[in-house]
């Protein structure tokens, strides 16, 4: 009887797990961030090449309408693959582990915090192409020209609707994943806050490769690391980043 009371005692005193989203989170290094980043852009190069040279050797004749959607699609599955394989697989890592929380009703904040920092980034675009006006740079093709989905007019509504979505939807994903999941931790483990935000929005906006929408990126990056420092969740910026993604795609289609 001794033993049992033991034994039961034992149990007793065993406590709850935690939800997994309460684990304590795995440090993610800026080493893993870079080496996730250049796993991505050599996936994504690769994928490129790939189609270059298919299109170069004629084997196969690319519509614009497939050719679009191949280059949108296969870029954001090759960039999803290469962070699966070269950080969440390789590190053993949890969607915790990344930033990825329960919602709950402190997400309402994003009503308006989602159209202020939108509204402020493009201020700070407007400005920025005021400067580069008096400086004399040519800005007259910014914009729709540098995008993607500038190159869906007179498609079926089928193929602007998947180019769409993978604009903004999936993008949104694996670029918080890798930005403000990776990028944002590795930077916070070297660096106070206000460091660490600025240089992962300049990494964000310079990964774009895009000069003149650099301000736009850079204010936009600000915004989405200090969301997912405001809410400790990074569907937070996921939100913002696909209202942003799905406001430009609206505007581009709009205009064409």
């Amino acid at each position: 009887m001794d033993t049992i009371h033991h034994l039961d005692h034992n149990v007793e005193a065993v406590p709850n797990q935690p939800p997994a989203d309460r684990l304590q989170a795995k440090p993610i290094t800026l080493k893993q961030a870079f080496r996730a980043l250049l796993f991505v852009a050599l996936y994504v190069a690769s994928l490129a090449g790939g189609i270059l040279a298919v299109g170069l050797l004629r084997l196969v004749e690319f519509t614009a309408s497939s050719l679009l959607l191949l280059v949108l699609g296969g870029a954001t599955a090759a960039a999803m693959s290469a962070l699966y394989v070269h950080l969440i697989r390789k590190y053993g890592l949890r969607f915790g582990d990344l930033g990825f929380r329960r919602l709950s009703p402190r997400m309402f904040h994003l009503l308006w915090q989602v159209p202020a920092a939108i509204i402020a980034s493009a201020c700070v675009q407007g400005l920025a192409m005021a400067g580069f006006g008096q400086l004399g740079m040519d800005t007259s093709s910014a914009g729709a020209s540098n995008s993607p989905l500038s190159a869906v007019a007179g498609m079926p509504a089928p193929f602007i609707l998947c180019a769409v979505i993978l604009a903004a939807v999936l993008t949104p994903l694996w670029e918080e994943l890798l930005f403000r999941g990776v990028f944002l931790s590795g930077f916070l483990l070297r660096f106070g806050p206000f460091v660490a935000i600025v240089l992962s929005a300049a990494v964000f906006a310079s990964a774009h490769l895009v000069v003149v929408t650099f301000p736009y990126l850079f204010a936009l990056g600000i915004a989405l690391a200090l969301l997912r420092r405001f809410h400790q969740n990074l569907w937070a910026p996921v939100v913002l980043h696909a209202v942003n993604n799905g406001l430009v795609a609206l505007i581009v289609l709009t205009a064409l």
